[in-house]
């Protein structure tokens, strides 16, 4: 700790504005990535209450995606509480792979 700011990473958030043919065009596509010893409820909601309210406005979008396995029940619970939902839509890859698992917050 150097004047009271923590020089260790502790994961990498990537958030970008997505053009596609698919279900999530034109929204901010989130992914962080924590270490597991972060992939915890509170420390979730924290990072993402600093980034969920600007996203909207800096990325030109009504809605924010973001992954959560079933199984990363942390996770889950921390998008909820932040009021994201799942859905069943497929995000479409460039190369047209199908992914799941992604949960949604519309503005």
């Amino acid at each position: 700790m150097h004047d009271g700011v923590c020089s260790i990473a502790y994961g990498t958030i990537e958030l970008f504005h997505r053009a596609s043919k698919d279900y999530f065009n034109n929204c901010g596509l989130l992914r962080l990535d924590l270490r597991s010893d972060y992939e915890i409820k509170v420390y979730i909601i924290d990072i993402l209450k600093l980034i969920i309210d600007k996203t909207y406005q800096l990325f030109e979008c009504n809605m924010i995606a973001t992954k959560a396995l079933h199984t990363a029940s942390e996770r889950v619970k921390a998008l909820k509480e932040l009021n994201f939902s799942p859905t069943e839509n497929k995000l479409i890859g460039h190369d047209g792979t199908e992914y799941s698992s992604y949960y949604l917050k519309k503005r």
